[in-house]
């Protein structure tokens, strides 16, 4: 009889799962322009998340890959985050996600529904969506009339399992209250950078020890 090692009792275990879709994002929120990574850190940093970081170890070719993972969440303590916030820059998207490998289901709808109180208490803080409605269930039972316009910002969604209609309402409006503070912090960071060189041109040009051509 072979003695199995625990390292080939994991890589069996895990075999006949498909890892590729369960390490995907809850939420991937694709992007029609590519997005400067730092900016969008910036933003959403600005708008109350907390950067973060965490060992993440996962199999590959029989090896185990040891990767840091940056995301932002709403939390400073701990690592039981209700959502983790992530940034592909390659792929020009944003990712949400609510659960970790293996996780019961019920704890992963928590996170979700969770994640959607925090981010709904922005959108009535930034008068994004109203309050009063909210709680009467009007954008519950009539989300259709209050979609977000997100034809310019969002190329697609994509979900790892069903997601509730208003849940995604929710989501899309907060995308789209992100990207519009992205893209004034980008406007902001180029008037800066031209600012900049401005001033450097005039530096060069009233230098006294400078002349056309000598």
């Amino acid at each position: 009889m072979i003695k199995m090692g625990f390292f080939d009792f994991i890589v069996d275990a895990f075999k006949d799962l498909d890892l590729e879709k369960l390490l995907k994002p809850s939420t991937s929120i694709f992007l029609k322009e590519k997005i400067d990574e730092n900016i969008l850190t910036n933003t959403l940093i600005k708008i109350g998340l907390v950067s973060k970081k965490i060992e993440k170890r996962y199999f590959k070719d029989n090896n185990i890959i040891l990767d840091i993972e940056n995301y932002f969440c709403f939390s400073y303590s701990g690592d039981n985050d209700t959502a983790k916030i992530t940034i592909d820059k390659e792929n020009s998207y944003i990712g949400i996600n609510y659960k970790e490998l293996f996780a019961f289901d019920n704890e992963d709808k928590d996170n979700e529904n969770k994640f959607i109180l925090e981010i709904k208490e922005i959108l009535f803080k930034e008068k994004i969506l109203n309050e009063e409605l909210d709680k009467t269930k009007e954008y519950e039972n009539n989300y259709q009339q209050y979609e977000a316009n997100t034809d310019n910002i969002i190329e697609k969604i994509e979900c790892r399992e069903n997601i509730e209609p208003y849940n995604l309402f929710i989501i899309k409006h907060f995308i789209k209250f992100v990207m519009d503070k992205y893209k004034e912090e980008n406007i902001s960071s180029e008037d800066n950078s031209a600012n900049e060189n401005n001033e450097d041109n005039k530096n060069i040009t009233t230098n006294p020890f400078i002349t056309n051509g000598e």
